[in-house]
């Protein structure tokens, strides 16, 4: 069995419903509100899920991190803050370089592997 999820199409979250659909169309989209924000990879790649979808994805793949949904989970330029277990938007360009620093690897570092 595979141990990553499928991430499948970009969903539009703002609507924050569950991202859970088997088979990955339209059609079999879960139509329940998401209860879950679920960071699947280092790269950012993230879904939403309801209560019992977020069990199915606790009981079947490995993640980087989750947290309940709040309110800044579905916008643009979010970041999301692992020891407080959620999303948050930061108001001002200041703050958001200022996040997005803390949340980078050691200087020097690339979270892809990279050479700089």
């Amino acid at each position: 069995m595979q141990p990553f999820a499928p991430l499948g199409r970009n969903l539009d979250h703002r609507g924050q419903k569950c991202s859970y659909s088997p088979g990955d169309t339209d059609t079999t989209d879960c139509p329940a509100d998401a209860t879950w924000h679920i960071l699947w990879t280092t790269e950012l790649d993230n879904g939403f899920a309801c209560d019992p979808h977020m069990a199915v994805a606790r009981e079947r793949f490995v993640f980087v991190d989750s947290h309940q949904v709040g309110p800044d989970c579905g916008m643009p330029g979010r970041v999301w803050h692992y020891t407080q277990k959620r999303c948050l938007h930061p108001d001002e360009p200041s703050t958001r370089r200022a996040a997005v620093a803390l949340l980078e690897p050691a200087a020097g570092a690339r979270q892809d592997g990279a050479q700089q």
